[in-house]
This record gives C-alpha cells, sequence and structure tokens, in this order.
C-alpha cells in the first residue's frame, strides 16, 4: 500500500526544479517535465513541458521548447514557447514564436517574434 496515490505524486513531481548553477557548463539536450532554472551556461535544446528561467548570471544558446520562458539573463537562438517574458536587463537575440510575448523596458531583444494562435496550437496538439 503506497503512501500516495498517482495525482499526488504527479501534483509533487511538477512542483519541483532542475537548477543549473552559476559556473556550471552543460552542453546537449534536456528533456523534462519539471521547471528549470539556469544560473550557468547551457548550449543545446530544453523541451520542457513546464517553465524555463534563464536567471540574470544564465547563458543559453540554442532552443527552447516549453510552456513558459522567463528570460533574465542571455538567450541566443530559438524559443517556441506559450507565453516569454524578456525581463529588464535581459537580451534575446533570434527567433521566438509565442502566444504571449512581453518585452520590459531595458531589456534588448534582436531578432524575428511570430506569434501562435489557438488554432495553431490546436494543430499541433492532433
Amino acid at each position: 500500500m503506497g503512501v500516495f496515490n498517482k495525482h499526488e505524486q504527479q501534483s509533487i513531481s511538477s512542483s519541483e526544479t532542475t537548477i543549473i548553477a552559476s559556473g556550471t557548463k552543460i552542453e546537449g539536450v534536456l528533456n523534462c517535465t519539471t521547471r528549470i532554472h539556469i544560473d550557468g551556461e547551457v548550449r543545446g535544446e530544453i523541451i520542457s513541458k513546464s517553465m524555463v528561467t534563464i536567471g540574470k548570471k544564465g547563458k543559453f544558446y540554442g532552443n527552447i521548447k516549453a510552456k513558459k520562458l522567463i528570460l533574465n539573463g542571455f538567450l541566443e537562438g530559438g524559443a517556441d514557447c506559450d507565453s516569454i517574458e524578456l525581463l529588464i536587463g535581459s537580451t534575446c537575440k533570434g527567433k521566438v514564436i509565442s502566444k504571449e510575448l512581453m518585452v520590459e523596458a531595458n531589456a534588448i531583444f534582436n531578432g524575428q517574434s511570430t506569434m501562435k494562435s489557438d488554432k495553431d496550437i490546436s494543430k499541433k496538439e492532433r
């Protein structure tokens, strides 16, 4: 007999966060269902069913596909997310595809933005 039922286990795992600390360098593909917080340097691809946060010291080179992206550091490449936030002091160089894009004052965005529609999202889910 288990202490948790299946529904409770899923809610616990969705609150977990994978942290890539400052001074850490990773190259490759990260594929996960949890949140990811980057304060180090990552080169490659991230696929997450949750939120990806790039902290002030964080640097990412490559492509991100996630539910939500919060950029407070540096991104060079592409991002395909339902929601993207570029916070004050962040730098984004590349192509972003999103349903919602928020760019704060003094955030640097040098690239291309394409807005998703509900129609685009429902086509991908089929």
